[in-house]
């Protein structure tokens, strides 16, 4: 079986590695792991959102950004193909894990989740389980992730910090709102 996390490994390696092109910002927590803010404090846009809605689906889909017509207005759009709905939506891209960090919630989805295996149940009807020694967080959230959030992220999925790369976007972000509409699978 495939894993989701090694294909959006390298998607998120696109992000980072040009990300100028994609309007993010790149740092580290202080654990180590790799954060990748794509409308907190960085632009972000509609290419980040097309390769957060592909990581966001495990590198299981494509997006193609494109326009539609409806009477006399016009809107971006973004169409989404899979030959794994399942897996690229509901064991990857749902975004079904609630992240506490004190009094904020973060919520998570992406390929980590195949890992923490969050919500089980999930994992369990669909019959997947990834095995990836690295892994790829989506963050729905305002703020950066804490470094309580990313231990327990890493504790979840057993993975090292140093191998997790957290994208963060705000659903009110051009990148988030993208990716959220690209989850109509």
């Amino acid at each position: 079986m495939f894993s989701v996390n090694q294909m959006a490994w390298k998607i998120a390696q696109k992000l980072i590695d040009q990300s100028e092109f994609y309007g993010v910002a790149v740092s580290k927590s202080t654990a180590g792991a790799t954060i990748v803010d794509a409308g907190v404090n960085a632009p972000g846009g509609f290419q980040a959102g097309k390769k957060l809605t592909e990581l966001c689906m495990g590198g299981a889909g494509k997006a193609q950004l494109g326009f539609k017509t409806y009477g006399d207005l016009t809107f971006p759009s973004i169409t989404i193909s899979t030959d794994h709905p399942a897996i690229a939506a509901l064991g990857s891209q749902f975004a079904g894990w609630r992240i506490k960090d004190g009094d904020q919630i973060a919520i998570g989805s992406g390929p980590v989740r195949a890992l923490a295996l969050k919500p089980q149940g999930i994992f369990e009807e669909i019959g997947y389980k990834d095995q990836s020694d690295k892994a790829v967080l989506t963050l729905e959230s305002n703020t950066l992730p804490s470094d309580v959030l990313i231990e327990k992220v890493t504790t979840a999925s057993n993975v090292k910090a140093e191998n997790l790369i957290v994208v963060v976007a705000p659903t009110a972000s051009v990148a988030g709102l993208t990716q959220v509409t690209g989850r109509i699978v």
